[in-house]
């Protein structure tokens, strides 16, 4: 009976090996990432062995996902999240790839860190876009009052809501600003804007987003560089602020 239960041990030590062996996983794709605010990304697991894969779990400090089974040479495609306090270049956590098949008795695992840099671009935060515009002369270019509207969406500035439109579209819409002259263009300064370094990067980081978002055109100021919407694409831009 020994002998038997020694086999049969070493048996599920082995397939549980081969099991836990042959799924590997991959970075598919993450979101942008923000200073103190969960990002997301994901991942691709992919059975490459001639058989089913059984009973694995990835784990992260904050997430875990359970698959039961991976069918041999598919591939599948999981959510994690991550919440970086700093912004700059870091790492995403290491991830812990466990079984326990086919025998509950032994814990089968192994660990997997990515080498790709992830770009923390610093919190967005201040003051909108369009209220400082209206308040301060220090940034420079045209906007109109508002060209029509649009329908309201979560995270839009309460403030912009055209309320007499609520009775003809039965919703909530927020004035769609638009420039007055498409030559226009926005100018942001570093040195002109109050608070700390860090205030003024998540400021920036803010309305380069609002840009974004409207299609409003801009310049950014850093020190001595000054980049262009025209010419940087916003990632490009917000990595500059993420690094300075």
């Amino acid at each position: 009976m020994m002998f038997l239960l020694v086999g049969v041990g070493g048996a599920s030590s082995i397939f549980g090996f081969l099991n836990l062996y042959y799924v590997q996983v991959k970075l598919l794709s993450h979101d942008r990432f923000f200073a103190g605010t969960k990002g997301s990304y994901k991942l691709l697991l992919s059975n490459k062995f001639d058989d089913v894969a059984y009973d694995i779990s990835i784990s992260s400090n904050q997430d875990t996902s359970y698959i039961s089974k991976i069918k041999k040479h598919e591939n599948i495609t999981v959510e994690f999240t991550q919440k970086f306090n700093k912004r700059g270049e870091h790492s995403l956590e290491k991830l812990k790839v466990s079984s326990l098949f086919p025998l509950p008795h032994e814990l089968k695992y192994k660990f997997i860190e990515f080498d790709k840099k992830i770009v923390v671009y610093p919190k967005p935060e201040g003051i909108s876009l369009l209220k400082f515009y209206n308040k301060n002369d220090s940034i420079n270019g045209e906007l109109d009052e508002f060209d029509g509207v649009k329908k309201f969406n979560e995270g839009d500035n309460p403030s912009y809501i055209h309320w007499s439109s609520l009775a003809k579209y039965d919703a909530l819409m927020i004035k769609n600003y638009q420039y007055q002259n498409e030559e226009k263009i926005l100018h942001f300064d570093f040195e002109a804007l109050q608070g700390t370094q860090e205030e003024r990067l998540s400021q920036l980081t803010l309305w380069c987003l609002e840009c974004e978002k409207n299609h409003f055109p801009f310049t950014l100021k850093l020190k001595s560089t000054t980049l262009d919407s025209k010419k940087e694409s916003i990632d490009e831009i917000l990595t500059q602020l993420a690094l300075f």
